[in-house]
């Protein structure tokens, strides 16, 4: 809940970080998310080096204890398919070897069939991938035999290939989480380096742009002071003494009424 609170805050951060205009905030956020990186991948090396410290090693030493408590025992049959597909699937019988049925509450109480030295699941059975929980023996007289024999019976304990696929599985796991921790590095990295091009290709332009302004007003500063007003002129026509308008006395009364 504490990892997954962390992470909702970090995203929260950078949200509200992309809209800030400076790049404190972004900075900040960035050395968050290389810290959960880190501590990610740090945890991953720990639980690969000791898997004990984070509690992800196999009971070894309660698996026998295990078995001869709670198979076939009521409430227990998730845990009694377990072991039943762990015989069948790996072809193991018991956890170090089939004597762990023999004092086991199963057989104590016979809770199995009569004459019974093993579950079915421990017998060869005649289809390799047939189900555990309908098991069908090859031989099952020759399989309760108190000799095993392997072409009957499996003789490895379980403890020993659930270990293998343990480390298997857990390989796995942990080269999972290092490729996704890797894939979150290298696009937080490319994201931090596509902001570092965008602000220098900005700074690029506004540079150029301040020059050209700078050009312009160069070559402009012996004409920038004189204003620029339109000449405008006015004619004023003269009078026309020829024209029949002049020859009107009942408009110009004071001229002549014939000019010839």
């Amino acid at each position: 809940m504490a990892a997954g609170l962390t992470m909702c805050a970090t995203a929260a951060l950078g949200c509200w970080a992309t809209y800030l205009p400076g790049y404190a905030a972004l900075s900040i956020y960035f050395l968050i998310v290389l810290s959960l990186l880190l501590c990610e991948c740090a945890g991953g090396v720990l639980a690969a080096v000791w898997p004990r410290c984070l509690g992800l090693e196999n009971a070894r030493g309660g698996s026998v204890g295990a078995l001869q408590s709670y198979y076939a025992m009521p409430d227990f049959e998730q845990f009694t398919a377990s072991v039943d597909l762990a015989q069948t699937e790996l072809q193991c019988c018991g956890m170090t070897d089939a004597r762990n049925y023999d004092m086991s509450v199963w057989q104590l109480r016979r809770l199995g069939p009569r004459g019974m030295a093993v579950p079915l699941s421990c017998c060869v059975q005649i289809e390799e991938n047939i189900s555990y929980l309908n098991p069908m023996p090859v031989n099952l007289s020759r399989c309760q035999e108190y000799q095993p024999n392997p072409v009957y019976r499996h003789v490895p304990g379980c403890i020993g290939k659930l270990e293998e696929w343990y480390q298997k599985q857990y390989f796995v796991l942990m080269l999972s989480i290092f490729i996704f921790a890797v894939f979150k590095l290298g696009v937080l990295l490319s994201t931090v380096f596509s902001c570092i091009r965008l602000r220098q290709r900005r700074q690029v332009l506004h540079t150029v742009t301040v020059k050209s302004i700078d050009h312009a007003t160069n070559e402009n500063m012996y004409g920038s002071g004189v204003r620029e007003d339109h000449i405008t002129a006015k004619y004023i026509q003269p009078d026309n003494y020829y024209s029949p308008r002049v020859r009107n006395p009942r408009i110009f009364t004071s001229k002549p009424n014939e000019i010839i």
